[in-house]
């Protein structure tokens, strides 16, 4: 499958980077500073581009199969570069008939995910800290979510750079789910979805049964 791999450089990007290539797709890293990657430049293709420019995002995404999406913004001040990247990325994607979209997004985002647990992270971390990088996102899944795209809407609550612990569980609404991921395990969820239609066009949060309950 020709898959691009948008936010190659992130922390999460370049896992996703890895299992794609040790899964013999042919892929294509769309980044900013192709020196930031941290794969040899001869086992992938790669696109230098911004999320802001249409045009480079169009001509990466021609001639693909399918995109996984792991961009993000690297500050927490009012930005609306989700909202344009999202547009820039739909508009293209429905202009060359490519329908499968990854993407890598937060919980509660877009979706009916049960509020997180820490009431550090409900009254402090969401609403007050990362308004302005949620509302941004949020503007940018609603052109996702009004657009004919086969999209995952992937959301994981707090992610962390810990060994892979597998068991990865994934609902609608987040009931019975450990609200932590780790980063290995998440890339590893991103990249099965190409070959999966279970959560095809909806927003599905991951995480880890939580102890004594059950969790589809």
């Amino acid at each position: 499958m020709k898959v691009l791999a948008i936010g190659a450089t992130g922390n999460t990007g370049r896992l996703v980077v890895d299992r794609l290539v040790e899964q013999g797709h042919e892929v294509t890293a769309f980044v900013r500073r192709p020196s930031a990657l941290r794969q040899p430049v001869d086992r992938l293709r790669v696109v230098e581009g911004d999320a802001r420019d249409a045009a480079s995002l169009d001509g990466a995404v021609a001639g693909q199969d399918a995109v996984v999406a792991t961009f993000g913004p690297r500050t927490l001040a009012r930005t609306d570069v989700q909202e344009v990247f999202m547009r820039n990325l739909v508009a293209a994607m429905q202009r060359h008939a490519v329908r499968r979209l990854v993407n890598l997004s937060a919980w509660g985002s877009g979706g009916a995910a049960v509020p997180p647990d820490s009431l550090v992270v409900r009254y402090f971390l969401l609403p007050i800290l990362l308004r302005h990088l949620l509302a941004d996102k949020r503007r940018g899944e609603a052109h996702l979510f009004a657009s004919s795209l086969d999209y995952t809407n992937v959301c994981p609550a707090l992610i962390k750079d810990l060994p892979p612990r597998g068991q990865v569980r994934a609902s609608l609404d987040g009931k019975g789910l450990e609200q932590v991921m780790h980063r290995e395990d998440l890339a590893r969820f991103m990249v099965e979805q190409l070959s999966s239609a279970e959560w095809v066009r909806k927003c599905v949060a991951i995480g880890y049964p939580s102890r004594g309950r059950e969790a589809r």
